[in-house]
């Protein structure tokens, strides 16, 4: 059986300073970016229709977000030796889903949150959204932290890949760009929320080796989290 690498406190520190570097970069200058860059290229080419023009500006996120996969390695983007099958992993799909629903009831109910055009929040909400933030989070964060720390895990007491851990604080901190929608209770727990559903999504990625794995995981509890909202 070979013996487990854990990264030194100064690593552990290290990588939980570039977490928040980039995870707190991207949420308020990502999003922003694509929004101006499509702008600037619906002028260039003339405007398409409002309906197409919307559902091309949602996609250039996953576009962008495959752009940062594909720079990575080839070996990095590679399926990893498979350490679990998913299917022997499916019943931990329960309590996250569940979750997800509940999720969704409250921001309908307390929050408010409604859908104002089912269509394209589920093109947003199913599609865009689970595959660009699995390629950039999944992927890309993934692929740049293993480089640094080398595959160690994180602690003795937490057995677990050091860039699993860093990934999933980048993506609970991309949540800041939610500031301006909800309290500041809420964001807190949505920040919690979405750090631990990162650990699970990058368990399913780390376990299987296939970050299809964690896209297919995101896309049912993003569809659990706005079914109450859609309806």
């Amino acid at each position: 059986m070979r013996e487990l690498s854990f990264i030194s406190q100064k690593d552990r520190l290290f990588g939980i300073f570039l977490s928040l570097g980039f995870g707190i970069t991207l949420a308020f200058t990502l999003l922003p970016a694509i929004h101006y860059f499509y702008l600037f290229l619906a002028q260039s080419l003339s405007y398409p229709s409002p309906w197409t023009s919307k559902f091309t500006e949602m996609a250039f996120f996953t576009v962008i977000s495959a752009v940062f996969f594909f720079s990575i390695p080839k070996s990095s983007r590679a399926p990893q030796p498979v350490i679990e099958p998913l299917r022997s992993l499916l019943p931990s799909f329960v309590l996250p889903i569940a979750i997800a629903f509940i999720f969704g009831i409250v921001l309908r109910n307390q929050f408010l949150v409604s859908s104002q055009n089912t269509l394209q929040d589920l093109f947003w909400f199913v599609v865009c959204i689970p595959w660009g933030e699995e390629l950039l989070f999944r992927g890309w964060f993934w692929a740049v932290f293993k480089s640094l720390f080398k595959g160690h895990f994180f602690t003795l007491t937490n057995p677990l890949p050091a860039e699993l851990v860093f990934s999933s604080l980048a993506f609970s901190l991309w949540h800041l760009q939610n500031y301006s929608q909800f309290s500041l209770s809420f964001l807190l727990f949505q920040l919690l929320y979405t750090f631990l559903t990162g650990l699970w999504l990058g368990y399913l990625r780390w376990k299987t080796g296939k970050i299809t794995s964690s896209v297919l995981a995101h896309v049912l509890i993003n569809l659990a989290t706005s079914l109450m909202t859609l309806l």
